[in-house]
């Protein structure tokens, strides 16, 4: 258990929560645990720092309690800086022109002593399972817009998607790091957008890319954990869009499939059961609390259950799978 003090940080655990380690961090505001929690990274706000020796974002070893190195905070954005799954990089957005720079732990060095440079670079994400890194890089003057997905710390450029006309672009990774899904926003014309959905699959062979095109809105997208499929709310009727469900798993030939679409549902949020199968379609805020419970079993999508909880805000599910 962490806790925020004026001081800094004070670690506890054990049967009587006793203090563990402490990390001094005056005027402390945030904290971060890296995915492994072999290091911490907090955050302060100071006014009237020292520009030589800013200390606004310090990295620490959870372990031994020592500072392994102190960055400047250039924008607010929480959390500082973005872990691979293994707690061997770390990595954030800086610098003018933007790029990319990658951090080696435990020695805390930028790799290769050198960034990873893309004119415009708007956002990137670590793969959940795998050392790859993807980002998106805006259309400037005559270059398109690109997607990529590079191998660290080799810098390998796994996989590039060239996108035209794009207006928005969100990535969004499968959380066993098999699929990378890219929503596209495209101007088609000067007042009708289009959404496509760029597919990777990332465990395949020259990873091929697949594409799904929606003409309607976007409200929700999200993975099937510890399987193939996912589900995407999407409609132009305000707070009853549509649940379209597919899969990346048919057979042989593993081409994508659409297998149901529920349309009109009071929903804004999808909430796949930790051990796939079971995904909760709710409700949430403004939609009072309408909560839909699928199951999915042998690519057969039917409701098994509906119930509103009212002013619903938050759900979680149980680690099991079995409550929510």
């Amino acid at each position: 258990l962490a806790t925020c003090h004026r001081q800094g940080i004070v670690l506890r655990g054990g049967p009587s929560w006793d203090s563990y380690m402490r990390f001094a961090h005056p005027g402390v505001k945030l904290i971060d645990f890296s995915p492994c929690e072999k290091y911490l990274i907090t955050w302060n706000k100071v006014e009237n720092r020292d520009v030589k020796n800013p200390e606004d974002i310090i990295v620490w070893d959870v372990r031994t309690g020592k500072k392994m190195r102190a960055f400047a905070q250039e924008q607010m954005s929480w959390p500082a800086f973005k872990w691979s799954h293994d707690d061997k990089y770390l990595a954030r957005i800086s610098g003018n022109p933007r790029a990319i720079y990658v951090y080696e732990t435990p020695t805390m060095t930028l790799l290769d002593k050198k960034s990873i440079k893309a004119p415009g670079l708007v956002d990137f994400c670590w793969s959940p399972t795998d050392p790859y890194i993807s980002f998106f890089v805006p259309e400037i003057d005559n270059s398109p817009a690109r997607v990529v997905v590079m191998q660290i710390p080799s810098r390998q450029e796994v996989r590039q998607k060239n996108l035209f006309n794009v207006t928005d672009c969100k990535m969004h990774w499968h959380p066993q790091g098999t699929y990378l899904g890219v929503k596209v926003d495209r101007l088609k014309s000067k007042k009708v957008t289009t959404t496509n959905f760029e597919l990777f699959r990332i465990r395949d062979k020259d990873v091929p890319i697949e594409v799904l095109e929606l003409t309607d809105q976007i409200v929700a997208f999200g993975w099937e954990p510890k399987g193939h499929r996912f589900c995407v709310l999407h409609g132009d009727t305000p707070g009853r869009p549509n649940a379209s469900f597919y899969t990346m798993e048919t057979g042989k030939d593993n081409k994508l499939q659409h297998l149901k679409t529920f349309e009109k549902r009071a929903v804004n949020h999808i909430f796949w059961g930790p051990s796939g199968n079971f995904v909760l379609l709710a409700g949430l805020g403004n939609l009072n609390g309408m909560l839909e419970f699928f199951s999915a079993a042998n690519n057969e999508v039917e409701v098994i259950k509906c119930e509103e909880h009212y002013m619903a805000s938050e759900i979680e599910w149980d680690p099991t799978g079995r409550y929510v």
